[in-house]
């Protein structure tokens, strides 16, 4: 069974929106880095 577009934006989001949080309560490093570049990636997914 497949996804619509607004399915799959919501799932986007929704894992977005709970890795900035992470992103947030973490000390810097290599792995902050790491899960900021996996963000901005699904970031630019939605602004596609």
């Amino acid at each position: 069974m497949g996804m619509t577009d607004k399915q799959f934006n919501g799932f986007i989001r929704l894992i977005l929106d709970t890795i900035n949080d992470v992103i947030e309560n973490m000390a810097d490093g290599k792995e902050k880095d790491k899960l900021q570049n996996l963000a901005n990636n699904l970031q630019q997914i939605l602004e596609d």
